[in-house]
C-alpha cells in the first residue's frame, strides 16, 4: 500500500522528532556522568536530591502517576498532605539512586563493600556450594545496581536479566556501567538460553520481578490490591528446579545501604505448573511487599504497577 505525501512527512517528521529526543536524553545523561565521577560522595548525594526536587517542583515528571500508586498503596493510612511529602521523598531518592550509578564506575570491590553492608550472606554461601545457580529476585527497589554489584564484590558470578533500551546511546552507557561493576547482563530476547547457560555455571540471574505484566500474567496481591505480574520467575523456577533467593537494598540515614538476602525459596516437585506458579509468584511478591512497606520512598513509583486489572474486576464494570 502506498503512502501518501502527508503520511510520509508526518512519519519523517515524527523520527526526526525520536532522533532528537533520543540524543537530548543521552546527553543530559551523559553530562550527569561526567558530573558525578569527581564529586565527593557528600556532594553527589546532595546534588541527587536536589535533583529529585527539581523534578518533582519544576519538571513534574509523572506527578500524577506517583501520587496515584501512593494514594493506591497507603492512601487509607495517610492524608493527602502526607502522601506529597513521601512523593517528594521518592523523588530525592531516586536522584541519589541515579548519581551513585552514574558514580558506580570509580568504586572498586573493596570501595562497594564499604558501602554496601550484606546481610543473609549464608543464603549465598549456601547457593555457591550447592552449585545449582539460583534466580535472584528483587524489585525496583532501593538503589538496585548496587545489589548486584554487591554480591559481584563478593567474587560471585552475576548475571542481570535486562531489557534493551529504545535509546541504544543510553543503553550503551547503562551495560557499560554494569560490566565494570562486575555484573554481567542476559538480553530478556536471548534470556532462556543464555539463563540456562548461566545457571549451568552456578551464576545467579538477576531479575526485577515488579512492572505490571498485562492480561497474561498471574495476578497476585500486592499491597493491599490486585497486581499482574510475569509468570516467568515462578515458571523458569519450577521448570528447572531453580532455587528463588529475593534480595533487596536499603538506603541508610548515613548515606549507606544494606543488601539483605531472604532464605532461597525452594519449588516444590510435587507442584504441577499451575500450582507452582501461584505459590511462587505469591511468595516473591509479598517479600517485594514487605520491604516496600519499611521503606516506601525508596519504591519506583513511576510505574504503573495496577494497570492491568484481574478478569474478575473487569467483569464487575
Amino acid at each position: 500500500m502506498a503512502v501518501g505525501s502527508n503520511e510520509a512527512n508526518f512519519c519523517g517528521s515524527y523520527a526526526v522528532a525520536s532522533r532528537v529526543r533520543q540524543w537530548f536524553d543521552f546527553s543530559v545523561l551523559y553530562v550527569l556522568f561526567l558530573c558525578a565521577r569527581p564529586l565527593p560522595r557528600g556532594l553527589l548525594l546532595v546534588v541527587g536530591r536536589s535533583l529529585g526536587s527539581l523534578v518533582w517542583h519544576v519538571v513534574r515528571y509523572r506527578r500524577s502517576v506517583v501520587l496515584d500508586n501512593l494514594a493506591a498503596a497507603f492512601g487509607s493510612d495517610c492524608d493527602t498532605p502526607t502522601l506529597h511529602r513521601l512523593a517528594h521523598a521518592f523523588y530525592r531518592n531516586l536522584g541519589m539512586t541515579l548519581m551513585e550509578f552514574l558514580a558506580m564506575p570509580r568504586l572498586d570491590p573493596a570501595n562497594v563493600r564499604s558501602l554496601v553492608r550484606l546481610e543473609g550472606k549464608e543464603h549465598l554461601d549456601e547457593i555457591a556450594r550447592r552449585g545449582t545457580g539460583a534466580l535472584l529476585v528483587s524489585g525496583h527497589f532501593g538503589n538496585w545496581e548496587f545489589l548486584g554489584a554487591r554480591i559481584a564484590a563478593e567474587g560471585l558470578r552475576v548475571q542481570s536479566l535486562i531489557k534493551t533500551q529504545s535509546n541504544q546511546h543510553v543503553d550503551r552507557i547503562q551495560n557499560r556501567i554494569r560490566h565494570q561493576a562486575g555484573v554481567g547482563t542476559i538480553r530478556t530476547d536471548k534470556s532462556l538460553r543464555e539463563m540456562i547457560k548461566a545457571l549451568r555455571r552456578g551464576d545467579l540471574v538477576g531479575l526485577l520481578a515488579d512492572q505490571d505484566a498485562g492480561r497474561e500474567g498471574v495476578f497476585t496481591e500486592f499491597m493491599g490490591r490486585q497486581a499482574s505480574v510475569f509468570r516467568g520467575t515462578a515458571y523458569f523456577a519450577w521448570k528447572f528446579r531453580c532455587p528463588i533467593l529475593t534480595g533487596y537494598i536499603f538506603r541508610q540515614s548515613d548515606g549507606s545501604h544494606v543488601v539483605r538476602i531472604d532464605p532461597p525459596i525452594h519449588p516444590d516437585p510435587a507442584w504441577d505448573e499451575a500450582t507452582a506458579v501461584d505459590r511462587l509468584t505469591t511468595a516473591h511478591v509479598a517479600r517485594l511487599a514487605s520491604a516496600v512497606q519499611s521503606a516506601p520512598e525508596q519504591y519506583f513509583w513511576l510505574h504503573r504497577r495496577w494497570k492491568t486489572r484481574p478478569p474478575s474486576a473487569s467483569n464487575e464494570d
